[in-house]
């Protein structure tokens, strides 16, 4: 064989070699639309003096199935009942039509099921003066380390669990409504200390799959479940 045509030879595979290495490093990135970038990486303290765990080490993911994006409504520290200093300052509203499914955020043990709470009830934990229900139908998971995820405002006979059954991150827990205190369809949520019980003492959460990647969900924006 010629040098000349060794030369061409020895071209084309260094070329083809090129090639094949930009396609394998294609294929390996991921996609923008598949993996968080966290937006602040200082510590985020909350109206409380709380620090926000960073998205990429929070055990909690959005309380809605991987794909689906929905727009908060009130989220921490903002105003109303979830004003500073309010039992709900660390909760997140998520404006889901009514019968959408939500998931369990982290998993653990079905701790209570209320799903027939539209009118008045005996429910001394979540009820006002007039002994209706404030928070409607809900579902309360134990996530074994005295935290309770609380996913309020479900329909009647809106949960598909039971007490006792044991839920994986990401499992369908029920759907959502506007029992109890709420003006709108929406899916309440909130990470609690122990005890579960009206007024309860909030934790601040952030969430490792939310699209963009806010340490603290901002109100009224637009977010994306991503895979974990």
């Amino acid at each position: 064989m010629s040098i000349h045509l060794l030369s061409q030879k020895t071209g084309q595979y260094a070329g083809w070699f090129i090639a094949f290495m930009l396609l394998f490093l294609l294929g390996c990135s991921k996609s923008p639309d598949s993996t968080p970038v966290e937006t602040n990486q200082e510590p985020v303290l909350g109206c409380d003096g709380q620090t926000y765990i960073m998205p990429s080490e929070s055990p909690y993911v959005l309380p809605f199935p991987v794909g689906q994006t929905f727009q908060t409504g009130l989220t921490n520290c903002s105003s109303s009942f979830h004003g500073p200093g309010q039992p709900d300052q660390y909760a997140f509203d998520f404006n889901m039509p009514t019968g959408t499914p939500f998931v369990a955020a982290r998993g653990g043990i079905v701790f209570e099921v209320v799903e027939n709470a539209s009118g008045k009830n005996n429910l001394a934990k979540f009820t006002n003066s007039d002994n209706y229900s404030i928070v409607g139908n809900y579902v309360t998971i134990d996530h074994g380390d005295s935290t309770f995820g609380l996913y309020l405002h479900s329909p009647d006979d809106g949960i598909a669990v039971t007490v006792g059954d044991s839920v994986q991150q990401g499992d369908v827990l029920g759907v959502t409504g506007r029992s109890g205190l709420a003006g709108y369809p929406h899916l309440h949520f909130i990470v609690v200390k122990y005890p579960p019980e009206f007024p309860y003492s909030g934790i601040a959460v952030s969430f490792s799959n939310a699209l963009p990647a806010d340490v603290v969900l901002q109100g009224d924006t637009q977010y994306k479940a991503v895979a974990y």
